[in-house]
């Protein structure tokens, strides 16, 4: 393929209509909690865009983020300077979206049986180091055991991943280190301890029980939140994150999103089921942000 016929066949792939048909799909997916073949399709892109299709929060949220039609429009300009800078190599890093030729042909499902509701994890995998994650059946509280009944908090969850017992100490401080945390379906209903993670770029707190995320609002670092299907009411904490780029929210009682309008760097919004007026919905969007409610 020589550069015109890839500039027009681009073109043609950064449609408002092409992506309004492959967002329409990933939403139909999404709703339909086809998480597996969510995950499938950013496997097709993986080796273009860097994307991991392990996480289906994240999955989920930067496929929207690339073929939203509200980002038509930038992508064709970019394309268009490519094409005339004779810029093949870089028109080819917009190619991935051949990989969803057939999107449209993907089976949507009531469930998906290929989702994975194991919790992942990123730290090291080395005991030596002293943080290593332990598998499920190896932090399972023994019978009779002190820590059979404990306070299921972020902090807690934290001490047991690391070192499968409650009773040895863990100096809050050392949550400072870490940029990443996945803690998703971890059964967390208090985010005590979470203030110390004050260089956290990435959090993913999907699927647990959390109601109150106050103890968020120190973590000016943070660029992407993840807390869909939680029980949380109140964003108010947000409103000092302003590092915040993505942000998912689906399935909570959220009535009120005016705490994200000061976001300036905020790019993207998930609020599907959650009972919003259409008013704020429309103040997000008139910011430029890619709102999925």
């Amino acid at each position: 393929m020589n550069l015109k016929e890839l500039y027009n066949k681009l073109n043609e792939e950064y449609s408002d209509e092409n992506l309004n048909r492959i967002t329409g799909k990933l939403i139909e997916l999404y709703k339909s909690k086809n998480y597996g073949k969510i995950r499938e399709i950013a496997n097709k892109i993986s080796k273009y865009v860097e994307i991991d299709e392990e996480k289906e929060a994240k999955c989920f949220s930067k496929l929207i983020v690339l073929y939203h039609p509200d980002k038509g429009e930038l992508h064709r300009k970019a394309i268009k300077k490519h094409y005339s800078e004779n810029n093949f190599e870089s028109l080819t890093q917009y190619s991935h979206i051949f990989q969803l030729k057939n999107i449209e042909n993907v089976t949507v499902t009531a469930i998906d049986e290929d989702i994975d509701y194991q919790p992942e994890y990123t730290w090291e995998d080395n005991k030596n180091e002293g943080y290593y994650f332990y598998d499920e059946d190896e932090i399972k509280p023994k019978e009779g055991s002190d820590t059979e009944e404990y306070e299921k908090s972020f902090y807690n969850e934290i001490k047991l991943r690391v070192y499968g017992d409650l009773t040895i100490d863990f100096p809050p401080y050392y949550l400072e280190d870490f940029e990443d945390f996945e803690l998703a379906q971890s059964g967390i209903e208090s985010l005590d301890g979470v203030e110390y993670c004050k260089h956290v770029v990435t959090f993913d707190l999907s699927n647990n029980k959390i109601t109150d995320i106050s103890e968020l609002r120190t973590l000016d670092r943070l660029k992407e939140l993840y807390i869909a299907n939680n029980q949380i009411g109140y964003i108010d904490a947000l409103s000092s994150l302003f590092e915040l780029r993505i942000l998912d929210l689906s399935n909570n009682r959220i009535d009120d999103i005016s705490p994200l309008f000061e976001l300036d760097n905020l790019e993207y919004v998930n609020i599907i089921d959650n009972p919003i007026s259409i008013s704020q919905i429309e103040k997000l969007k008139e910011k430029g942000i890619i709102v999925m409610h």
